[in-house]
Order: structure tokens, then sequence, then C-alpha cells
């Protein structure tokens, strides 16, 4: 009876979902390039500071931002950004933490309808005056 139970439809391990062809390993070694990154090589993430924990000044920012990676550079942030689109990602922006005083940058989904366009179309162009 135990060994009925052991068919070949018996499942033998935890189905994994497929992760839309982004490999992990890939995407690591994106942040390990461009983060900004611990003593210990990993990459660092935006926490809240303990006043804001505590509730003695407000939020900065909301918990959404929380645990995003710190780029130090915007020029880090957009070649993370370009290279995870590469593997897979959304298309991604860089935008400047209005947590930070030094100016980190995190990346986020870029939603608006201009985002589908080529890169040459998306950058804005000087007008001429007559």
């Amino acid at each position: 009876m135990h060994e009925a139970a052991q068919g070949p439809e018996a499942p033998t391990s935890p189905v994994i979902p497929q992760q839309r062809g982004v490999r992990d390993a890939a995407r690591g070694e994106v942040l390990i390039r461009h983060a900004r990154l611990a003593n210990s090589g990993r990459p660092v993430f935006c926490t809240p500071s303990r006043a804001e924990l505590a509730g003695t000044v407000p939020l900065r920012q909301s918990r959404g931002t929380n645990g995003k990676v710190i780029y130090g550079t915007r020029e880090d942030a957009e070649a993370a950004a370009r290279e995870l689109e590469a593997l897979g990602a959304n298309r991604l922006r860089a935008y400047r933490c209005s947590r930070s005083r030094s100016g980190h940058f995190h990346l986020t989904t870029d939603n608006t309808p201009s985002s589908a366009l080529p890169l040459h179309l998306r950058i804005p162009q000087q007008r001429l005056s007559a």
C-alpha cells in the first residue's frame, strides 16, 4: 500500500516557478558591479533611520522603498538598469532617494508612456528659438 503512493505521479520535490528567464546569478553580478557595497562585498540596502523607526521624525519615504539596493550615482543606477533589462527585467528608471543626505539612488519600474520608446527618442531635445 505504501509503495502505491510512491508511483510516477507522486511529486519527488517541490515545483519551483519559472522566473521569466532572469538568472539570479547574473542579476547578482550586475549588483556587484554597480551597487554600493558593504565591507563584506554584499550590496547595501536602504533602511529607515533610527529616528524614523522611533517615530520622532516623519518617514521620509513610503514603506515600499525600504530594502531597495543603493547605487552611489545616477550613472551606476542607470547602467545597472540597462543590464537588468537585458536580462529580462521590466523597464527601470533611476531616482534620487529623499532619505539620503549624500544623494544615493534607487531603481523603480518605469511605467511612463514614453518608456516604451527607443532611447534616442526618450532623451529630451533642445528647442531652437526662432
